[in-house]
């Protein structure tokens, strides 16, 4: 693991080297706050500030929202109403030295506004949330830097997120991680199209999970923008947030898990509005837009085939023989783990075209011992590798499937409990539950405390 010297060295290096330009300095004199959010604005109503208006922390709250507009987008209006809204809000002076206010929305909640799209005009497409994102949380990590946010944590969410009462004191469980990944949860909206498809692609991205859970991968957490929480020396390690347009929640959980643990929080859901959204090129909004085209939403062809992760189990389980063995031998390992000849085979190849002879040798190389190895290997074969790696049993015979014919494949991923008609609801309610998340009421007294909520890491560990 790192000194804190060399860590402190990460820190300041980020800090000169690359953070966003341009920032505003924090208030000068002691902390002012014990929290702080992240929030990116894009085409969203005035009515996000009553939303965050009653947000509630034991502390008080520093909400940093990034009003942008990628290029793609003509419409210079779009954020007019939104940025007049905070206009009307009274503020105070934050610095002498660059133009900025701080808001305060209720007693202990103050917001301030980073303008993007005033300051610099329209963003890059290419960058679009990416760096709506990094922009605020790089804020939030000179802020801490300078005395003015007293947590660890920097937490980042969506203008569409509502968060439950118990937000930032669940980050109590998750002290030894370097992230946290919170619940969520679709409420339904006033189209049934609507409802029905974003509940589907939720599925879709639980089956993920357990297949990545059933294969024991340490990248097996969820990968929301909306539901993620960070520690800022850890984010500063990795240089923050991907300037990208979408999957930049994907890739800064991917790095980070290189680092140490990200905890999956359990408890109350943070609530995300069922819409389809034009905001990134990929993602929920996108892929919501995608089923309801398919007119027959049950039939879409959604979920990988749960033999991929199958294979992806007894490659992490033959790890330990990869110090002794050849990629050509690879198979006959597999097939002594009970994988089938035709998998054992295509996972082989699969492996081999992404590079597994020039990794292992690597590996041998720089890691002495067998959990040296393995740790190695988990560097190299990452979440993004992983990924690639279903995408090529995909690819080579292991297809895509729809939900009803899912249910009818083995292995069977999804936990035990579903009602006889295993219909979306009662696949969704069961995964709820396997995970301990539940809808509370947000905004209120909830039912779930960092007392009472729990939380996994990524199993097994390899630091």
């Amino acid at each position: 693991m790192p000194s804190p010297r060399r860590k402190e060295f990460a820190l300041q290096r980020y800090l000169q080297r690359y953070i966003e330009q341009g920032l505003p300095d924090a208030p000068v004199g002691a902390a002012r706050w014990q929290h702080v959010l992240v929030i990116p604005a894009y085409d969203e109503s005035p009515a996000l500030l009553q939303t965050l208006s009653q947000l509630v922390a034991d502390g008080r709250l520093l909400i940093i929202v990034v009003l942008n507009r990628p290029d793609s987008d003509p419409n210079s209006q779009v954020n007019s109403a939104l940025r007049e809204a905070i206009n009307n809000l009274d503020g105070s002076d934050i610095t002498s030295q660059k133009p900025g206010f701080i808001y305060p929305l209720n007693s202990s909640t103050d917001l301030f506004c980073y303008d993007l799209e005033l300051r610099s005009g329209p963003s890059p497409a290419a960058q679009g949330v990416g760096l709506a994102r990094k922009l605020g949380c790089d804020i939030a990590l000179l802020w801490q830097n300078q005395g003015a946010i007293s947590s660890d944590w920097i937490c980042s969410s969506d203008a569409d997120a509502i968060l439950p009462r118990d937000y930032f004191s669940r980050l109590e469980l998750a002290i030894n991680s370097v992230a946290a990944v919170y619940p969520f949860v679709h409420t339904p909206g006033t189209s049934e199209d609507i409802n029905r498809a974003t509940a589907l692609y939720e599925i879709r991205l639980h089956h993920y999970v357990l297949g990545l859970s059933y294969a024991r991968s340490p990248y097996a957490y969820h990968t929301l923008g909306s539901c993620i929480a960070v520690k800022g020396l850890p984010y500063a390690q990795v240089r923050g947030y991907p300037k990208r347009s979408g999957g930049e929640d994907f890739y800064l959980l991917n790095k980070l898990a290189k680092l140490g643990p990200i905890a999956s929080l359990s408890g109350d859901c943070i609530t995300l509005q069922s819409r389809a959204s034009h905001r990134v090129p990929f993602g929920t909004g996108p892929a919501v837009g995608k089923i309801i085209e398919d007119k027959q939403a049950l039939d879409s062809v959604l979920f990988y085939h749960p033999r991929c992760f199958e294979a992806l189990k007894n490659l992490l389980l033959v790890l330990p023989q990869l110090r002794e063995h050849d990629a050509p031998e690879l198979p006959e390992l597999l097939i002594n783990k009970a994988l089938d000849e035709k998998l054992a085979r295509a996972a082989t190849a699969v492996l081999c075209s992404m590079g597994l002879d020039k990794a292992v040798s690597h590996c041998r190389k720089h890691g002495k011992s067998e959990a040296q190895f393995i740790r190695q290997f988990h560097q190299w074969f990452d979440g993004f590798k992983t990924l690639k790696f279903i995408h090529g049993l995909r690819d080579a015979g292991w297809p895509m499937q729809s939900l009803p014919g899912l249910l009818d494949l083995q292995p069977t991923l999804f936990p035990t409990g579903m009602a006889a008609d295993r219909g979306i609801a009662s696949v969704r309610a069961t995964i709820l539950d396997h995970w301990q998340w539940t809808i509370g009421n947000q905004h209120s007294n909830s039912t779930a405390t960092a007392e009472t909520a729990g939380y996994r890491t990524t199993a097994p560990r390899f630091e």
